[in-house]
This record gives C-alpha cells, structure tokens and sequence, in this order.
C-alpha cells in the first residue's frame, strides 16, 4: 500500500474466497511468480461471501459404527523454548544456525521458524485445536506434518515440565501441548508419537496425534515387516541404519539410487529430507477394550517441496512409499492407509502439461505430464481424493497459492482399507483465508486445509473372530475355552454362506448365551457383556 505508508510493507487488509471489492482500486502493475497483480494505492472496502468454510464441510464420524483419519500440515508448529540439543532451533539464542553441507541441499542459518512471541505461539496452538475439535470433529488418528522435531518436555499433571534432558519422553514437544490445547477447547483427550529420526535439517518432522478413548499404538514386533528388525522393503536404494530400528512409529529411508533424474533440483542425497512416519494402531469402536477394533498402518508424509522442482526425487518419494506398502500388504496387512503433503497435485492435475519439455540440462528433454505420485496408481491403491472430486469436485482442493487452488494433501488406501469408506471432505478454513490475524475466529491458522475420511467400523464375524482372541491374549478368556466362542462363529459362517439365515440369527444368539455362561470362572464380565453386546449388533444389522 505505497499510496498508504510511503512504501510497500504495508499490508492490505485481510480477504477471504467469495469476498467482493466494493471501492475502485488503483496502483502499479506487479509480475511474479508468473502471474501479474496490481500494488494497490488503497485499502479495499471488502463485503463478506458465504463463509468458505461451508463449502461441504466434513461431518462427525458416527461414534457407533465408525472412526475418523486426517492428515494435517499445521504449517512450522515452534515453540518459543530454546532447544539446548539443536543449534538450529533459536537464532538469537546463541546457536551456530543450522548444519550446513553445501548446495544444492544447504540450509543457510538463519532458518529460523521460532514465532515472534509466545502470544503468537499460544494463538497459533488455540487456532488449531479449536479446528481440531471443533470443524475437524475430532479425528481418531491424525497424520501431522511441520511439527517441531524437539523433544525437552513431558506433560506432567496437565501441564507441560520442561527441562534439559534430551528425548525426555519421545514425543513431540507441540504436539503435546496442541493436545492440552484440544482438552481446553472441549476437545477428547490425545497422545501422540513419532520417530525422531524422520527430521529433517531445519527441525520439522511428521508425526501422529491419537485420540486416547479409541486408539492405541500397539506394541511392536521385532518381526514386523516394515517396523521390526528386518524391514522387508524392497527398494533398489541402499536402506539407511536406522531403518533396523525395532519403533512404532518409525522412519524408513534410503539412498537415492544413482539413475535418478536430478535435472530439475534436489534437496538431498536421501530419498526423504524428512521420511515418512509409518504406525501400526489399533482403532475401537466403542472404547479400548470394550467392542470390536480394526488393526491399521497408517504413513504420515511429507514430501520434498515445490511441484515443478525435484521431480525425480519426489516421484522416487512416490515409489519408495509404496514400496513400504507392498512389504505390508505381502505380510497380510490388508488395511494401510498413506497419507500427508505430498506436495504435488494428484492425476489428472500436473504441474506440467502433455508434452510441456522438464529436466532440460542434457537433451533430450523429458515430457510432461511428470506423474509424480504415478506409482501410487500403479500399485492400485485408492486416493481419496478421486471420491472426493467425483462427489463434491468444487471442494477439492487443500491449498491455495498466488490465487490458484491446488491439491497437495490426500490420503491413500490400500483396498481393504478403501472398502470401508464412508465419506471423505475437505475442511476449507485455512486456504480460503488469510494467513492468522486477530479475530478471524480460527481460520487461516495453517496454509493447508486438512481432509477428513470417515471409515466403517462396524461388526463384522472377522471383527468378533478378533475380539475373542484379544480377550484371550488379555488374560480375560480362557484359551482351553476360546474354542467353544469360535465354534459358533464358524457355524454362524457356514449357516450364512448357505443362505440359512434363521440359523446364522440362532448361532449369534448361542454365542453371546455362551459367553454370559462362561463367565466369571473363565471369563471376565466385562468381556462377556462387550462379546454379548457385539454378537446383539451383528445379528441387527
């Protein structure tokens, strides 16, 4: 607003999508970033549209047959704590500045995502758990990206102690305290959990958020195939150390393999400047230990940045994750979900068009459409956002750049996962906005707009099969009489498959009879009534 102040850093006044320009404007012509716009002389008198927000916001899960996944960027979430660990983590404060190796993948000090005070940082914590708990619903599990890798802190007593002992509790120090934050904005109670190793040079790493009433992190397995020992990720890139580490979650990453096409940039030698986070939870229905589950691994991502730049390395990016999907997926584990910024736009966007010339430095040139997330497709898994444009198309999109809507955030499912779907949406209350001011109610709190998928959870014969073992794995069962539960399971099966309804009804009935009759000598109560109760459900349904 030169006209305004004498010089250009004045800023105009916040607007959001569907806002009208009431008064004449004038002022000089400006080009950048292929786009022109005009640096107005004056403050635009702006009239509200309808609120962005209400472009097909998504809807609660239904807490009796479902549960709820996003993924969320919430845009460098620092605290104002001066990490005594990292000598990249406060410029001012005494550190050196980041660690520097030289170009092209050099992070210059100062790079500096501390926020100017702590009043910044505690709105910027308040903007995003009143989303989270209020248009967001809640999600049982969330996929964050750009949370601060710093870990000096632990919640102790509903508050966060902090200190100088690194790795305190291996969680993520803001995400901790964006979870008290929820609690504060009348939202449930969360935990959350990442690897440190998934960090990238200037301190940001993916992580997760989970909603204590419904979900656990289950144990891990030296076994595992992607999370044990012994990962069975087959990749043609040399895997790093510490993909040996036995960790849920866990971050995987490799070398980037020497074919690669690096004409259009790079930011590393690795695969993954920051690698993906891979979990392994189990979701309840109805509260840990009281209903049926569905077991799910679940990759938090966030993928080199900047579309038409490293394209080589973002789509070996694309294929090294499906590759971690594939080693689950050939050890049974049918029900995956990848989700976060993959900073690229989904088929049949692209950043370059049919036959546009990229990676140009030695001819010949390549051709767009570069396909960057093509091995997702190739693979056949599902991307929500495929349901999402072909339900509500003026909804999808998660981000907004120069003016241009675009979609960097998504979610993919393998097909077990995807068969459970119930509905996907956007959540339009940051892209469509300014960037956070006072008084915008929560809006613009990120730069990215999270999606929200809704998954059925309901009973199945598989889900009660599960929970009969469970019970017995808790030491609530005898396992000298698990044998008589799955027998009538498996007669209520046969009974279906030959269209015997009346007696697949009976067969249910029997098994929860069979359950109350077992207990208490071998059988908890409690586990008897859930067992009684989920048999009820599915003979409903």
């Amino acid at each position: 607003l030169k006209g305004l102040s004498g010089n250009n850093l004045t800023l105009i006044d916040p607007a959001r999508t569907y806002d009208t320009i009431t008064n004449e404007l004038t002022g000089s012509l400006y080009f950048a970033f292929g786009k022109y716009s005009i640096e107005v002389e004056q403050q635009p008198t702006l009239v509200n549209g309808v609120d962005p927000a209400l472009n097909e916001p998504p809807s609660a899960a239904d807490t009796e047959a479902e549960f709820a996944t996003s993924d969320y960027n919430v845009e460098n979430l620092y605290d104002r704590r001066d990490d005594p660990f990292d000598g990249c983590d406060f410029n001012g404060a005494g550190n050196p500045g980041c660690p520097l190796s030289g170009p092209p993948f050099a992070v210059s000090p100062p790079y500096d995502y501390v926020p100017a005070s702590q009043e910044i940082y505690e709105a910027h914590l308040a903007d995003l758990a009143q989303q989270i708990a209020g248009p967001m619903h809640a999600p049982d599990l969330l996929m964050i990206q750009e949370a601060e890798d710093q870990d000096i802190c632990t919640v102790t007593a509903g508050a966060m102690d902090c200190g100088v002992t690194d790795n305190r509790d291996g969680k993520p120090d803001t995400l901790q305290e964006l979870a008290l934050a929820i609690l504060a904005a009348g939202g449930p109670a969360y935990d959350t959990a990442y690897d440190r190793d998934g960090a990238d040079d200037r301190g940001i790493v993916s992580a997760f958020m989970f909603r204590t009433d419904t979900v656990e992190l289950l144990p891990v397995e030296a076994d595992d195939p992607v999370l044990g020992a012994s990962p069975t990720v087959d990749y043609r890139g040399t895997a790093l150390g510490y993909n040996a580490d036995v960790s849920n979650p866990k971050a995987l990453n490799a070398d980037l393999p020497d074919d690669v096409n690096l004409d259009t940039g790079f930011d590393g030698t690795n695969v993954y400047t920051r690698p993906p986070q891979v979990g392994h939870f189990r979701v309840w229905r109805d509260g840990i230990g009281m209903s049926v589950f569905t077991d799910l691994y679940a990759i938090s991502n966030h993928f080199s940045s900047t579309p038409d730049a490293r394209v080589g390395q973002r789509t070996e990016q694309s294929a090294y994750n499906v590759a971690i999907i594939e080693a689950l997926v050939d050890a049974e584990a049918d029900r995956v979900i990848s989700g976060g910024d993959f900073n690229v736009f989904p088929r049949p966007d692209d950043p370059f068009a049919p036959g546009q010339q990229y990676g140009c430095s030695v001819a010949p040139c390549e051709l767009g459409p570069s396909d960057q997330l093509g091995p997702f497709y190739e693979a056949g898994l599902n991307n929500l956002w495929d349901t999402l444009v072909a339900e509500v198309p003026r909804s999808a999109y998660s981000y907004n750049f120069v003016g241009q809507v675009q979609t960097l955030d998504s979610q993919f499912a393998t097909d077990g996962q995807f068969a459970d779907l119930v509905q996907v949406r956007a959540g339009h209350f940051n892209a469509d906005f300014a960037a956070d001011y006072d008084g915008d109610v929560a809006r613009g709190a990120s730069d990215h707009d999270p999606q929200l998928a809704r998954w059925s959870t309901d009973v199945t014969i598989d889900r009660l099969r599960a929970l009969v073992d469970y019970f017995v794995d808790s030491g609530d069962l005898s396992a000298a009489k698990a044998g008589l539960l799955h027998d009538r399971l498996n007669r209520a099966t046969t009974f279906l498959s030959r269209g015997m309804t009346g007696a697949y009804l009976s067969q249910l009935h029997a098994f929860g009879d069979q359950a109350q009759d077992l207990a208490p000598a071998h059988l908890t109560q409690d586990a008897a009534d859930a067992l009684e109760k989920e048999a009820d459900r599915l003979a409903s349904l």
